[in-house]
């Protein structure tokens, strides 16, 4: 019947539809193209293979692929029409364009399932050829929204893989979409020999892509499914090659997914940013509870939804410096790690620098694991003392495996010296695995060996003596004059009790998988249950209650209007502080309580200098207390600390990030663009250097430099997240009518404040700048809508209030907004210390508020307040091109602003 189904196909399909050709197809359907009669459009039929056929009720089938027809999303190919021929169903969906991504993967060789299996046998073989790191991340990013679209209307997919996305044009499209679940849902009995059903129906997919729980036929398999094969087909992108290379048989591909953990994807071979590598890591979690919790967070993550692009949005529109806080603090909790929780001296004014590098393995795979969080923890452990200035772990880590000379080492790090060690594996006389460790110094300019310690031997199950054995000799050979509290500090054990230590280590884990997407409050929660499990099992486990309580803010954070999560940050505060008064993420936990939910500055400035004292080589807690010694308007503290936080770990985005930032909000722009330029250096997939190129034209009053920053830019990052688009809006020109175009879903729109802020107010200004006042008061009057009579509080409160305020005063209801502007001076207030709350409000809104409710004098002072702040940003050329500040030209007040500051 094969040799003539083409033929019976056509009888079947009459008129409607004229075949052209066979294109061709796998073990599961035939496919071929046809022109739809009607419409003149060119269509692709599918015929299920018999085998698939078998036992189907074809009735049921086409009723269930009319639900996946349904499906209309940008990123689909939806399902156009099904019948049957012959007894085996078929089911027609638009003809692309295009290629798939398989045969793009591919274009160096022959495309057959001979060059997949090649691919995934020859772990040296790269399977990207012809696709760069940006275009690999457009394109998971549009399967990504693909699955969050199918995801939310009830549809899985169950077999994601490169061969069902089609590329076409610059986008990616999938395929197939509800025939899995057409199929299992319209059997009726079980399938013949070699159908690639399950047994119980519940599973199609391709062994290479398939989640464990598809593997073990899991009759439970949910959407989760679909973003572990997301994992994989990304991982496959990144790394250039498949996560379990060297399996070649499905029984073997099954196996790994089921028993077997990929190697994490190398920061070196891969140009995929480490948020990136992190979420994808994720995504190939064996348990799907581990996994994100659905595909809108591939999205956030792929879209540069983190927190700390949300916290970029003070470029122009200031947030409240807690909510600034919390952004570190979201973003930033997976790097947050343990040190000693001992009292401390201050810094010496020239501490020596040093790296701990990622030790030697020589063991297996498997204990590579324990050798790296023992690097780790030496790390942690000399991080503490005062006269050292150790490296971050995740600038040290990118040289695991080099072959680049000691002094270059140095050299790119910044150290005087550096930390080296073999760990190597044997078994005792029981046969039980124990580990010798042999650390060495090195000098980095000289690139001599200045020490070699003795070898440590220790066992998997008992690390801490090894720790602090290597830590002690290590100063010891430094010659450094510890008090009897530091060396205590070094050798102290985390916990006697095994069981708090693996719920301690499962909550990093899931903190760390929260790296990418610090709104997905589910992860935090989880992370939260573990670290309190940790010290219901060992009350004394310091470390473990500074993770519970740092968490606990983030938590408390994320929920403003929940005052159970307040109450719940504030018994974890007071719980921590009696067994760990002096750890620093505790101490941060704390500075957010009493200044953001409590307002009370009271010892502010002492419990900061603390942490500083308690971490001061932990680049990520030095990065919080930047915002909080901010908002003690401790400026230039704030600028030399996010400095320092930067050449403690200078291979990381984040921390430059930060340095560009408080480098332009000092004005200081030079500095500002050398930290942005050393970011893009570093990682150019990263689009907050670039973002801060942007925004440093525009706070000097450079339209044109803003409008070549973001061509540039744009050009670089064809599918651009809000983080640069939304610089469109205040660009002049051309920008501003491409960016009114942008959709919510085109700017990634996902929460309340990124739809006031990133959304329609920036649209409002666009408007107002171009002159078209309907559409101006339109967006204006969406914001009131949005924010009238809602409940607000928490850090983020003021900046809301001040949106509903301009929006009304917009609008014209003078009345309304003085009443607004009251609490939002009033909100505003209890966060800041200044008269004027132009650390906290946008001054640019606050003054077109003023202007609009016939104030200008009082408008023209929030300009004066904030040019005479030393870390506003703000320039006179930048507030003479702000939008808002337009209803104020020909006035008297500001005419004379204009003149006294025109040079």
């Amino acid at each position: 019947m094969s040799d003539t189904l083409q033929q019976h196909l056509q009888v079947s399909l009459g008129a409607a539809f004229t075949i052209e050709r066979e294109l061709g197809g796998g073990g599961m359907s035939r496919v071929f193209l046809a022109e739809e009669t009607r419409f003149h459009r060119r269509v692709v039929i599918k015929v299920l293979a018999s085998g698939l056929a078998e036992g189907l009720n074809v009735e049921r089938f086409e009723r269930e692929i009319a639900l996946a027809a349904a499906l209309q999303q940008a990123n689909i190919v939806p399902v156009i029409t099904a019948g049957d021929v012959d007894g085996l169903p078929w089911y027609s969906m638009p003809y692309v364009d295009g290629e798939s991504l398989r045969a793009r993967l591919n274009a160096s060789r022959p495309t057959s399932v001979a060059s997949l299996e090649r691919s995934l046998r020859d772990e040296s073989t790269p399977v990207r050829p012809s696709l760069t790191s940006q275009e690999a991340v457009a394109i998971l990013r549009d399967v990504a929204r693909a699955l969050r679209y199918a995801h939310e209307h009830g549809i899985v997919h169950r077999d994601i893989k490169p061969e069902n996305v089609l590329l076409s044009g610059d986008a990616a499209v999938v395929i197939d979409f509800g025939i899995a679940k057409a199929l299992s849902a319209s059997k009726t009995q079980v399938e013949a020999p070699g159908a690639t059903l399950t047994q119980v129906g519940t599973s199609l997919g391709t062994p290479a892509y398939m989640a464990p729980e598809q593997a073990a036929a899991d009759p439970d398999t949910d959407h989760r499914a679909d973003i572990y094969a997301w994992g994989v087909m990304a991982y496959e992108l990144l790394a250039g090659r498949h996560p379990f290379a060297g399996k070649t048989s499905p029984h073997q591909l099954m196996s790994a997914h089921l028993g077997e953990t990929p190697a994490p994807l190398p920061a070196s071979g891969s140009s995929a940013s480490r948020p990136m590598r992190a979420i994808v890591m994720q995504c190939l979690e064996k348990d799907p509870a581990r996994r994100p919790a659905s595909a809108a967070e591939l999205v956030a993550a792929l879209s540069g939804q983190m927190t700390t692009a949300r916290a970029s949005l003070a470029w122009r529109q200031p947030v409240a410096i807690a909510a600034a806080v919390i952004a570190i603090i979201a973003t930033g909790a997976v790097w947050w790690r343990s040190r000693p929780g001992i009292v401390r001296t201050a810094e010496a004014a020239a501490p020596i620098r040093l790296a701990v590098l990622p030790f030697d393995n020589e063991g297996s795979p498997e204990q590579a694991v324990f050798t790296n969080a023992l690097t780790d923890a030496v790390t942690a452990r000399l991080g503490g003392l005062p006269m050292l200035a150790v490296i971050d772990r995740h600038s040290a880590a990118q040289y695991r495996q080099t072959s680049k000379p000691t002094a270059l080492i140095g050299t790119e790090l910044g150290v005087q010296y550096l930390v080296e060690g073999v760990v190597r594996w044997a078994k005792d006389a029981k046969g039980a695995w124990r580990a010798q460790v042999t650390p060495a110094l090195v000098d980095a300019k000289a690139g001599t060996t200045r020490w070699t310690g003795e070898p440590v031997v220790f066992t998997p199950d008992d690390p801490f003596a090894a720790q602090g054995t290597i830590a002690t000799t290590v100063a010891d050979a430094l010659q450094l004059a510890l008090r009897p509290t530091d060396r205590a500090g070094l050798t102290r054990r985390l916990t006697d009790n095994p069981e708090a230590f693996a719920a301690y280590e499962r909550g990093r884990a899931i903190e760390a998988g929260a790296e990418r997407a610090a709104t997905s409050l589910r992860d935090w929660q989880r992370a939260a249950v573990e670290l309190e499990r940790a010290v219901t099992l060992d009350s004394t486990f310091t470390d473990a209650w500074g993770e519970l309580a740092a968490i606990e803010a983030t938590i408390a954070s994320m929920m403003p209007d929940d005052r159970a999560a307040v109450v719940r940050l504030r018994a974890v505060n007071a719980r921590a502080l009696r067994q760990a008064p002096n750890h620093p993420f505790l101490l941060l936990s704390l500075l957010s309580q009493r200044l953001m939910f409590e307002h009370d500055t009271t010892g502010a400035d002492a419990l900061i200098d603390r942490v500083i004292a308690g971490a001061p080589s932990d680049s990520r807690a030095l990065s919080i207390v930047v915002q909080f010694l901010a908002a003690r308007q401790r400026f230039d503290s704030a600028y030399a600390m996010a400095r320092k936080a930067a050449s403690l770990d200078p291979r990381s985005p984040q921390p430059l990030f930060l340095a560009a930032y408080q480098a332009l909000f000092m004005r200081r722009w030079d500095d500002a663009l050398r930290y942005s330029n050393a970011l893009i250096a570093l990682d150019s997939a990263d689009e907050r250097g670039w973002s801060q190129r942007a925004a440093i034209a525009y706070y000097r009053g450079d339209t044109l430099g803003m409008q070549r920053e973001l061509t540039r830019a744009l050009a670089h990052f064809p599918h651009a997240s809000n983080m640069l688009l939304s610089r469109m809006a205040y660009a002049g020109a051309e920008f501003e009518r491409r960016y009114v175009t942008l959709s919510a879903r085109d700017l990634g729109i996902s929460t309340l404040n990124d739809s006031i802020g990133y959304y329609l107010d920036s649209k409002a200004d666009v408007y107002i700048r171009l002159g078209d006042r309907a559409r101006a008061l339109a967006y204006s009057d969406s914001i009131r809508r949005l924010l009238s009579g809602r409940s607000l509080s928490g850090p983020t409160e003021p900046v809301l209030r001040a949106y509903l305020a301009f929006a009304q005063a917009n609008l014209g209801q003078v009345v309304e907004a003085r009443r607004t502007l009251q609490r939002t001076l009033a909100a505003a207030t209890a966060l800041s210390p200044r008269p004027v709350p132009i650390d906290v409000l946008d001054v640019g809104t606050m003054a077109g508020i003023y202007a609009r409710i016939g104030e200008p004098e009082t408008a023209v002072q929030w300009l004066e307040a904030a040019l005479a702040n030393p870390a506003g940003g703000v320039t006179a050329r930048s507030l003479a091109i702000e939008p808002k500040v337009q209803a104020l030209r020909g006035t008297q007040a500001f005419e004379r602003f204009l003149a006294k500051h025109a040079q």
